[in-house]
C-alpha cells in the first residue's frame, strides 16, 4: 500500500554540484593560504555528500570535518558558537557523530538548513571555519 500526501514530509537538500563547488570553494581557500585541509558536505540528514581530502592534509582531518559538517547542520549553527555552550551543557559532545569545535558552518535555503560545511586540519579552528565559510558563501554565484 502507498502513503498518501498527509503522510509524508519534504525537505531541501544540495545537489551534488553544488555541494562539490562548495567543497571546492573551502578547499581552494586553505590552499591559497597554504594550509592543508579536509572538506566535508554532509545533506540535512548528516549524510556525506561531498568529502575531499587536500594534498598533505592529516590523517584525521577527514573524519573530523566530517562531524563538525554534521554538528553545523544539526543544529543550524557555526560549530564555534556550538562550542561555547559546552560550559552550560558539557553532555552535548557526548552525542554520537558530533565535533564542537570551530570549522563548521551551516548552509540554509529560506531559514531552513539543508547542508553542512565542515573544514578540519588548519592550524586553529577559526581558520577552518574560515575555510567553511568560503565554501558556503560560493553557492549562489
Amino acid at each position: 500500500m502507498a502513503a498518501r500526501g498527509g503522510e509524508l514530509t519534504q525537505s531541501r537538500h544540495l545537489s551534488v554540484d553544488a555541494a562539490a563547488k562548495a567543497a571546492r570553494a573551502a578547499l581552494e581557500a586553505a590552499e591559497k593560504d597554504g594550509r592543508q585541509v579536509s572538506v566535508a558536505v554532509v545533506d540535512r540528514n548528516g549524510n556525506t555528500v561531498v568529502a575531499l581530502r587536500g594534498d598533505g592534509a592529516g590523517p584525521q582531518s577527514y573524519e573530523s570535518a566530517e562531524r563538525k559538517a554534521y554538528t553545523a547542520v544539526s543544529w543550524n549553527a557555526p560549530t564555534s558558537k556550538l562550542a561555547e555552550r559546552l560550559a552550560q551543557a558539557p553532555n552535548l559532545k557526548d552525542i554520537p557523530g558530533t565535533l564542537f569545535l570551530a570549522g563548521g558552518t551551516p548552509v540554509t535555503a529560506q531559514g531552513a538548513p539543508v547542508a553542512g560545511i565542515g573544514v578540519a586540519g588548519a592550524p586553529s579552528g577559526d581558520l577552518d571555519e574560515r575555510y567553511a565559510q568560503a565554501g558556503a558563501a560560493a553557492l549562489g554565484r
